[in-house]
């Protein structure tokens, strides 16, 4: 499996991996191809290579969580994409009052409609100890999923999933 290598020009003992296997998986947040959140990034390496650039310190000082990964919430001065994961109470009566349980890929979430886009300048990069790139998407840090939207989470209690009206 390739693997590339995205080493910081600031510092060139940082580097951040992405193989291929991942790259797959993050093309969902670029390009058009799927809903969801979405990086202004034509590509995975445009933004990781500025990530190592802009923000070494903050990868290299990355701790581990409580489920073995390093998480690197960056915020930039600039948008970086949009978000389709937003507070409950950002949401108007209109997109409150299309709120039902889907399917995302193998887990049901809530998710409301609406046309309006949610801008970010946070991303969160997520490494594993050897600093390869497990995930990244743009917006706030979330916690893992539930297995059931039925079951009580602080955060995905008052956060919802976007689904894009066209």
């Amino acid at each position: 499996m390739k693997t590339v290598a995205f080493t910081s020009s600031k510092d060139i003992r940082l580097s951040i991996f992405l193989n291929e296997e991942t790259r797959e998986h993050l093309r969902r947040h670029f390009g058009t191809e799927q809903s969801g959140s979405k990086f202004n990034y034509d590509s995975p390496d445009e933004l990781f290579q500025e990530i190592v650039n802009r923000y070494p310190q903050l990868v290299q000082k990355a701790v581990f969580n409580e489920y073995g990964c390093k998480t690197v919430s960056i915020t930039f001065p600039f948008v970086v994409g949009c978000c389709n994961v937003v507070p409950l109470d950002e949401l108007n009566e209109e997109e409150r009052s299309t709120l039902r349980v889907v399917k995302r890929d193998e887990t049901l979430v809530r998710c409301a409609l609406s046309s309006r886009i949610f801008p970010t300048h946070e991303c969160q990069l997520i490494l594993d100890a050897d600093n390869n790139i497990i995930t990244a998407y743009p917006g706030e840090l979330a916690p893992p999923l539930p297995d059931s939207p039925d079951i009580h989470d602080d955060y995905w209690d008052n956060h919802v999933f976007i689904e894009p009206i066209k």
